[in-house]
């Protein structure tokens, strides 16, 4: 197969396949989330090849999705005499649901939480893969990827007599039965006879005897199940697909499953209900640009009711423009799924006049953002262990507009940068420093003055031509009683040290920004390195120094 297709910084993702008008008023390049055939045949199969081909004559490349919990009821009809030999079970054998889907029934029954471990789930899984690939599709989805993971990881299960069967086998190959033991043992009558309670095991399954492999029996599962959809896809469709799955890459578990997708389509926290820009999304896109990789970012069911709520454009388009300054995209928002537990399931939908300005700038501009990596002359160490300090010293790196990229060590030793950067000439900071104890080399790399309160990103072309550095200058003092920001003056000094490995000497800036025409801005030189003012900044200004 030829090389892995990529979502470049400057495309423009729909989560949710739109109205084709709407490809156009956003400058539209990727359907995300798009879905699949209902039917093999007729009607169903009529409508979805004509949206995925209505898509692509628009200019759109069209990612189809699966869902790995979501479609209860279609596998009930695809399974309507024994659906329930399928269905996950706890400690006490009673059947779980999808707490998110508290709202939804389908022929009288709750939206149960299926097995990704029972083969008859697992061909239901492939039979959606396979009605998504009777179009032209250019890529695939996984909605709910962790499936049965995610359900004995906090959910209470999975003790269906697939897991017991499976887990058996595991420990067997592990050396952690014998033969003899192997063919007794049932997981849960064992923790039953150990005393453990179905509401104990629920709290932390993995303080409980074999815990730990049993968790680890089910990531394992997990990642040979998503393997077998994505390339049973591919083989159908003859090609490299362009591979997602719904998570946003925030933690040690989300990583997991990094070595098979291509980038990451999923909800980011962005903490809406306090009324202020969070800088927690920022990291994220830090973190995945470590892999070579893009979050296309969503916010939460919850962040998004609370817009619903409030109706809060202006912070949205706080939120689209921080994830393109920091290398990622932000999925158009015409069509935002929103929960709370009381009101469960709604929708909210963004207006294309408060958010397309947004997204015809990045499309305009895109010697703005394709090929650019974070230029810094300091990586900042993060592993598993120290996964919850080095996030913690990179959101206050960031709040100070210290200049960093990541360097993660995954367990098997595997070290990965941004660009694969070699890691010779550069500081690394180890997650136990204080952001308060910073060596010269690393502080001195930028300065902003402003009364208002701005976070910066420096991007370095990687390639020759275009513009050899690129700063994104986002003013974060968000105002929800206005739902705006107030314009304020300011300047950068971007240090000497910093300077160097441009290996030239900026001689003048071009400021860009969504709400005006490009303009130039004098440079000054001094001592230090140099400095640029910009007057009148607003929400997002790009500055392009040559």
């Amino acid at each position: 197969m030829s090389a892995r297709p990529r979502v470049e910084a400057s495309d423009v993702v729909f989560m949710y396949a739109a109205e084709p008008r709407q490809y156009d008023l956003y400058s539209g390049t990727v359907t995300g989330w798009g879905g699949r055939a209902r039917a093999r045949e007729g009607k169903p199969l009529e409508e979805f090849l004509a949206q995925v081909q209505e898509a692509k004559r628009r200019g759109m490349r069209y990612c189809a999705s699966v869902d790995f919990l979501v479609d209860f009821a279609g596998f009930i009809d695809f399974r309507p005499n024994d659906f329930m030999r399928s269905v996950c079970r706890d400690l006490d054998d009673k059947p779980l649901t999808v707490p998110w889907l508290h709202d939804h029934s389908y022929k009288g029954h709750p939206a149960y939480w299926f097995c990704s471990n029972s083969p008859d789930y697992r061909a239901y899984l492939i039979d959606q893969a396979e009605r998504a690939c009777l179009a032209p599709i250019d890529g695939l989805h996984i909605d709910d990827y962790r499936g049965t993971s995610a359900c004995a990881a906090w959910n209470g299960g999975c003790f269906c007599e697939h897991c017991m069967s499976a887990f058996r086998d595991y420990l067997k190959r592990q050396g952690k039965l014998s033969a003899d033991e192997a063919e007794r043992f049932d997981y849960g009558r064992y923790l039953r006879q150990q005393g453990i309670t179905a509401e104990r095991y629920r709290q932390n399954p993995w303080t409980v005897p074999f815990g730990a492999e049993f968790q680890r029996f089910q990531r394992e599962a997990m990642m040979a199940t998503v393997k077998t959809v994505f390339e049973h896809a591919e083989r159908l469709r003859r090609r490299p697909l362009l591979r997602s799955v719904n998570s946003s890459a925030s933690s040690p578990e989300a990583l997991q499953v990094e070595p098979l997708v291509d980038y990451f389509c999923g909800e980011v926290d962005h903490h809406a209900a306090t009324g202020k820009l969070s800088i927690e999304p920022l990291f994220v896109y830090r973190l995945v640009e470590a892999f070579g990789k893009r979050q296309t970012a969503t916010a939460s069911g919850w962040d998004w009711a609370w817009i619903a709520a409030q109706e809060k454009p202006g912070m949205v388009r706080a939120w689209i423009a921080q994830a393109y300054a920091f290398g990622s995209l932000f999925m158009v928002p015409h069509n935002q799924w929103c929960y709370t537990p009381e009101k469960g399931t709604h929708w909210w939908r963004g207006k294309p006049e408060d958010f397309a300005p947004l997204y015809r700038f990045v499309r305009q501009h895109r010697e703005l953002f394709d090929g650019y990596l974070p230029f810094t002359n300091t990586l900042l160490e993060i592993d598993e262990p120290r996964f919850g300090q080095a996030k913690r010293l990179a959101w206050q790196l960031l709040e100070a507009n210290v200049p960093f990229a990541l360097l993660y060590r995954t367990p098997d030793g595997r070290v990965h940068t941004a660009g694969n950067v070699r890691t010779s000439g550069y500081r690394l900071l180890a997650p136990d420093r204080s952001a308060d104890n910073l060596p010269d080399e690393v502080r001195s790399q930028l300065h902003v003055e402003s009364e208002g309160r701005f976070v910066v990103s420096l991007r370095r072309h990687t390639a020759q031509g275009g513009y050899p550095l690129v700063i994104h200058l986002l003013h974060r003092d968000y105002r929800v009683e206005g739902d705006t920001v107030a314009p304020a003056d300011v300047r950068l000094h971007l240090g000497e040290a910093l300077l160097r490995r441009l290996r030239a000497t900026p001689r003048e800036v071009t400021l860009f920004s969504p709400d005006g025409k490009a303009r130039t801005a004098p440079l000054q030189r001094h001592r230090e390195g140099v400095m640029v003012e910009v007057q009148g900044a607003g929400l997002w200004t790009v500055l392009a120094l040559r």
